[in-house]
C-alpha cells in the first residue's frame, strides 16, 4: 500500500454540462452465428445471439493508496462523464472495491482528471467540490479498454420442430417468446426469410436445425418498389416457376424412357427365347 500525504484543495466548481458515459462509451454489437457460416439450434433455442463489445477509457491505479482522508483501492475506474475542462470516473475499481473518505467526511461521488492538470488526480465529494492531490503524487494511467458481453439477445426465430415439409417457429423479440405460431413449407424452397434476416436451411429435425445466415437481402422490410423493380421481381419469381416447372418436366421425361427401355429389352428377349424352344423342339 501506498500513502502519500495528499491533498484537499477545494478547486472551484464547473457549470458547464456533462456528457454522459453512453456518449463517451463506443458499442459495437456483433451477431452469432456470423453470416454464411453454419450452426446448429436445438429444438427452444434461438437461431441468433449477440455479443456486444464496448471501449472506454480508464483510470489505472496501480496500487492501493491512501492520502490522508481518502482510500483509493487498486484497480480499473471507468470514465462516466466527460465535459469541457475534467473526467469523471467512477468510484468502483471494477473488483468491488470503492474509494472511500473518512467515517465524517464528505463521500466522494467520483474520481476526477482535469484536463488542464492531466498530472493531478482528483475527486468529487457529494457536495460536489472537487479536492486535489498535490501534483505527480498519485501513480495513475488513462487507458482505453475494450470489454465484451457474450450471449444477449437478439430478436430472432425460435425452432419448435418440424411437421412433415412444414418448419415450426416462435419469435423471440427479447422481452417474451411467443407460441410457435410462424411455419415456413420448404417446398417453396430451402430459404426463408425473417425480418431483414434470410436462412438457408440444412437440415431439420425433432431434435435441432442446422442453418446457416446469409447476407442481407437486398429488399428491406418496408421498401418502396418502382415499377421497374416490381417487374424485375416478378420476373424473378416466374423464372423460378419455369426452372421449377422444366425440373419435374425433365424428370418425368428420364422416368418415361427408362420404362421405354425397360418395355424394349423385354420384347427383344422374347423372340430369343421361343428360337431357343423351337430349335430344341427340331432337334428332338
Amino acid at each position: 500500500m501506498k500513502i502519500v500525504s495528499l491533498l484537499l484543495i477545494p478547486l472551484a466548481l464547473c457549470c458547464s454540462v456533462p456528457v454522459q458515459a453512453s456518449e463517451i462509451s463506443v458499442c459495437s454489437l456483433s451477431y452469432r452465428p456470423k453470416t454464411n457460416e453454419t450452426a446448429f439450434a436445438a429444438v427452444g433455442s434461438s437461431l441468433k445471439i449477440a455479443d456486444e463489445t464496448c471501449t472506454n477509457h480508464y483510470l489505472i491505479i496501480p496500487f492501493d493508496t491512501v492520502s490522508n482522508a481518502i482510500t483509493i483501492p487498486q484497480g480499473e475506474y471507468r470514465a462516466v462523464s466527460i465535459d469541457e475542462e475534467e473526467v469523471l470516473f467512477t468510484t468502483d475499481n471494477g473488483a468491488g472495491h470503492k474509494v472511500k473518505s473518512c467515517p465524517v467526511c464528505d463521500p466522494i461521488d467520483y474520481l476526477v482528471i482535469r484536463k488542464n492538470t492531466p498530472k493531478t488526480l482528483c475527486v468529487k465529494s457529494a457536495l460536489k467540490v472537487n479536492s486535489c492531490a498535490v501534483d505527480d503524487s498519485i501513480s495513475y494511467v488513462v487507458t482505453k479498454k475494450s470489454h465484451t458481453t457474450e450471449g444477449l439477445c437478439a430478436p430472432s426465430l425460435v425452432y419448435f420442430g418440424r411437421d412433415g415439409n412444414t418448419l415450426k417457429f416462435a419469435v423471440n423479440d427479447c422481452s417474451s417468446i411467443s407460441k410457435p405460431t410462424l411455419s415456413y413449407d420448404l417446398s417453396f424452397g430451402d430459404e426463408i426469410r425473417f425480418l431483414d434476416e434470410q436462412i438457408k436451411i440444412l437440415k431439420a429435425d425433432n431434435k435441432g436445425i442446422f442453418y446457416s445466415r446469409m447476407e442481407p437481402p437486398a429488399l428491406k422490410v418496408n421498401d418502396l418498389l418502382s415499377r421497374e423493380q416490381l417487374e424485375q421481381e416478378l420476373k424473378t419469381k416466374e423464372n423460378d416457376k419455369t426452372v421449377k416447372s422444366s425440373d419435374k418436366i425433365a424428370s418425368t421425361q428420364n422416368e418415361n424412357r427408362a420404362a421405354s427401355s425397360e418395355d424394349v429389352q423385354s420384347e427383344s428377349s422374347a423372340p430369343t427365347q421361343n428360337i431357343v424352344e423351337n430349335n430344341g423342339e427340331s432337334m428332338q
